[in-house]
């Protein structure tokens, strides 16, 4: 029974977002990197039963929640000439031509999904996030180049063996000097690493999470790490990651 305990404790730990227990002020820091991730490219298609499947690229830029750029289609570019971005919805007014249209999404990852409006006409929409486009302030840009030498700055894909059960997770490094800073995160969200360090081939740090801390430590060798885990002295196991 303390086994299995631990096991799901571990797995909150390392899966679960602090976000979903953490004080109103991270929730808030949290949902501002949220919105930032908006700005970017999107390619998709608007479609309607009268004009079929309409290419678009959607130029997006957001700021404080209001939302500005260009939709670029066929018949040539449209200006935005309002937008906003809350809680996941967006909602934005274009100028084509004269005639004023309108587009209500929402934000689910990387996709805007949602219905267009124009000139009596109208349809559904589906636009995909452009990769190498997210802004550098962006809580999903990807980690910094590696420089000559270093071998732990950028992503990893890890998991921790935790009982028999095998726990998923990615974690975003970089090194600078002897110390490491970066997040491990999920499909659920991510955690930030603290006591971070690099001696010779060795590497440490911890995730300070509601359930506790964990400790992990590895070897990196030729593009992985492999080491040891201690969840708040509940349980420990093997954990190991591959870089991208």
């Amino acid at each position: 029974m303390q086994l299995r305990r631990s096991v799901a404790l571990l797995a909150i730990a390392l899966l679960i977002s602090s976000a979903a227990f953490a004080a109103p002020f991270n929730r808030l820091a949290l949902d501002e990197k949220a919105a930032a991730d908006i700005s970017g490219k999107y390619e998709g298609v608007a479609k309607s039963e009268a004009f079929g499947e309409i290419p678009l690229t959607v130029n997006l830029k957001n700021t404080g929640g209001k939302l500005s750029g260009t939709i670029e289609t066929p018949q040539g570019p449209a200006t935005i000439t309002d937008g906003s971005y809350a809680d996941g919805k967006v909602t934005i007014k274009f100028d084509a031509g004269g005639n004023e249209g309108v587009v209500t999404a929402t934000l689910n990852g990387d996709k805007l999904v949602g219905k267009w409006e124009l000139g009596g006409a109208g349809g559904t929409l589906e636009l995909k996030k452009a990769g190498g486009t997210t802004p550098a302030a962006s809580s999903s840009a990807p980690a910094p180049a590696a420089a000559a030498g270093d071998p732990i700055s950028g992503d990893w894909d890890g998991s921790a063996d935790a009982g028999g059960m095998t726990i998923p997770f990615t974690l975003k490094l970089k090194l600078e000097g002897n110390k490491v800073t970066g997040t491990s995160s999920s499909d659920q969200g991510a955690a930030t690493i603290s006591n971070g360090k690099w001696d010779g081939n060795k590497l440490s740090f911890s995730l300070d999470t509601p359930q506790g801390s964990i400790t992990m430590s590895g070897v990196v060798k030729d593009g992985k790490i492999a080491g040891d885990f201690d969840f708040s002295g509940q349980m420990t196991g093997k954990w190991e990651a591959k870089k991208k």
